[in-house]
């Protein structure tokens, strides 16, 4: 019996054993993905002392300064099931994000963006071509669509065109089990990576987050003709350079990779010839509303646990449980049964003397 109980239990210490080691090295790598079917919306609040507002009054479009503007930004993101990477176990998903970016006083849409990215699962990077036989993405997975400055006719709405490229560094979300490093996180106003660098920990709504900021300097996004008036010149059009910076902080919570809070400080400026003079066009500042951090913090909750059980507490207790019942089996197994006492002696029966035997 004491032989058949300690096999039993040299099974289940294998079998806890075995569980601890594929639990973070098999189990975790398959489970740790961003779900394919996304349908979320972010909305991004603030002011700006300066933005520029393109409206039509009948005779066309009118560009205006407006000051201390307050702005709504609204960001969809869309799982696309007809790029041919949307299948089932793949390690790659293709969203759509949508973004647009109103004055509150009178809904006047400022300005809209959409871009489609295929990115890696589990690190949340936007796939680059690497020149393979076979790549992990298609070519026409990611793009930015471009918006042309005029439309063809009075009245319409400026044709779209895509611009299919690569989305390097992070999108949407950093990797699972983000690390306390620099990250390169994809910008959509330059079109590249730019670093995100890691400051500390900071706590948002009871949730500890890992810290990112990443400052773009000064840089040249376009060339373009703008009217003259909007520079301070009395010309009908005049040749402009639009430059950017800005300064994007992201709260991480790093377990599961989600942006708990997103702020976004932009400046955008006109400038013309070498004269040095400058138009800004937009200074000002946006950040998650209170509403879209909960949603957040909600998915943190949801997914924190299940992700630490397969990477860490589970593989520990597991290893415990497992090492204890292997110890203990072995303990029953080479354990020898006590001897049997041995039997008293026997009493030798005495005879008196000079009795017949």
């Amino acid at each position: 019996m004491r032989r058949a109980f300690g096999l039993i239990l040299l099974a289940l210490g294998v079998f806890a054993v075995a569980g601890a080691v594929l639990l973070p090295t098999w189990v975790y790598p398959k489970l740790a993905k961003v779900p394919l079917d996304q349908d979320s919306t972010s909305v991004l609040e603030g002011t700006a002392s300066k933005v520029l507002a393109v409206t039509d009054d009948g005779t066309g479009p009118v560009s205006k300064i407006r000051e201390n503007a307050k702005l709504t930004a609204v960001g969809r993101v869309q799982a696309n099931f007809a790029a041919p990477e949307m299948r089932q176990d793949t390690d790659y998903a293709v969203w759509l994000l949508a973004v647009q970016v109103t004055d509150d006083a009178d809904n006047t849409v400022l300005s809209a963006s959409k871009r489609q990215v295929c990115f890696d699962r589990r690190t949340g990077e936007g796939y680059q071509p690497h020149g393979e036989a076979s790549p992990p993405c298609d070519a026409s997975s990611s793009y930015v669509t471009e918006l042309k400055d005029k439309a063809e006719k009075d009245g319409q709405k400026p044709p779209e065109t895509n611009d299919y490229k690569a989305q390097p560094g992070q999108n949407f979300k950093f990797p699972f089990g983000t690390e306390q490093k620099d990250y390169p996180v994809y910008d959509d106003n330059t079109g590249a990576a730019v670093t995100a660098r890691y400051t500390g920990t900071d706590t948002v709504n009871g949730i500890e987050t890992y810290k990112f900021v990443q400052d773009i300097p000064d840089t040249k996004l376009d060339s373009k003709k703008v009217p003259g008036s909007l520079v301070g010149s009395d010309k009908a059009t005049v040749d402009a350079d639009l430059y950017y910076r800005g300064v994007n902080t992201f709260w991480v919570e790093p377990v599961t990779g989600i942006e708990v809070k997103q702020q976004q400080q932009q400046h955008q400026e006109l400038r013309v010839g070498t004269s040095g003079s400058s138009t800004v066009v937009f200074d000002g500042t946006l950040a998650y509303n209170g509403k879209t951090i909960s949603q957040m913090v909600d998915q943190v909750t949801e997914n924190k646990g299940k992700l630490e059980f397969l990477s860490s507490t589970g593989p520990l207790w597991l290893g415990i449980g497992g090492g204890v019942l292997i110890i203990g089996s072995i303990v029953l197994l080479v354990r020898r049964r006590p001897a049997a006492p041995p039997a008293p002696p026997r009493r030798r029966q005495r005879v008196p003397v000079g009795a017949d035997r």
